[in-house]
């Protein structure tokens, strides 16, 4: 082996051992501790990725227009990279949690009322949440309740860590779906009146999508979450995390999304993605220093979909 996949090799083993440490550490030390390292970890990244602190900036700018005016973009930037690097610190902690009561000790919970109606209806739920916060405890909370959660996302390329993440978010008995595995593994999961996790925040160019607004602002998202809420009896309940200034966190709950089915399919996918992303606009603003600015959210314009259909 040699050139460019021997160099990927090589990386993926030292960020497979570098990952190892981290979560070494979580679980080794004292909360307050891994937080303060972490957070001095997540100032150092801020001083070392300019181009990143760039991404933000514009991001800001972009989404928020007149509004963004008033933030000071390099306190903003401070700011975003601590609490990531800090939920990252959570994220890896709770990898060494056993039980509900154990997530308990560091997050709290409001409207959970919401999700525990749907799931009764026996007709299975959407969990559709953002990028925000520490957003992979949302899911780890949900299935130490005891509740048939299915966590959907994209396998990652580096092998050792996919199956890591893998293993973390199937600990409390969660299981763990790739989005290329097919719509009817979804369908089949909801229609057993099981829980179905799905996050449409981010630019994802190989997921069938169309054109919403976000933030005021066209952006292409994808549309899975709502065919599977108009093909089947499903309720959308959004929900997101974030971290509150006692380092504790919140999970928010609102009440479901009202789901159109006109019979219209076409239209009533773009109806149920506008609401779904003017919710996780809401669930954003709870903390906008929580979210993945840096993320390229914005990126993919009409012309780039037309030329993949070419």
């Amino acid at each position: 082996m040699s050139g460019k996949p021997l160099r990927k090799k090589i990386k993926y083993a030292v960020l497979y051992r570098f990952i190892l440490s981290l979560l070494w550490l979580a679980g080794a030390l004292p909360r307050r501790w891994v937080l303060t390292i972490y957070e001095q970890l997540g100032a150092l990244a801020y001083r070392f990725y300019p181009e990143v602190r760039q991404k933000i900036a514009k991001h800001l700018d972009f989404a928020l227009g007149e509004e963004a005016q008033a933030i000071d973009k390099q306190q903003f930037s401070k700011i975003l990279f601590r609490k990531l690097a800090k939920n990252v610190a959570d994220i890896f902690i709770s990898h060494s949690f056993r039980s509900s009561a154990d997530l308990e000790t560091i997050i709290d919970v409001e409207g959970m009322e919401h999700f525990e109606q749907a799931y009764q209806r026996g007709n299975g739920v959407i969990m559709l949440g953002p990028h925000l916060g520490a957003f992979e405890m949302v899911a780890s909370y949900i299935s130490s309740k005891g509740y048939k959660l299915n966590i959907v996302g994209r396998e990652l390329k580096n092998p050792t860590l996919d199956k890591l993440l893998v293993n973390h978010r199937t600990q409390f008995g969660a299981k763990s779906i790739y989005s290329q595995e097919g719509v009817l593994t979804l369908v089949r999961a909801l229609k057993r009146g099981e829980v179905m996790a799905i996050l449409i925040d981010q630019d994802v160019k190989w997921a069938k999508g169309i054109f919403v607004k976000f933030f005021g602002k066209s952006t292409y998202t994808p549309i899975g979450a709502a065919w599977l809420a108009q093909s089947t009896q499903a309720t959308v309940v959004p929900m997101a995390i974030h971290r509150l200034p006692n380092d504790r966190h919140k999970i928010t709950i609102l009440p479901e999304i009202e789901i159109a089915k006109t019979g219209n399919t076409e239209s009533d996918l773009q109806t149920n993605t506008q609401r779904f992303s003017d919710t996780l606009e809401k669930l954003i603003r709870l903390d906008l220093t929580q979210w993945v600015w840096m993320h390229e959210r914005w990126k993919t314009q009409p012309e780039d979909i037309m030329m993949n259909n070419e």
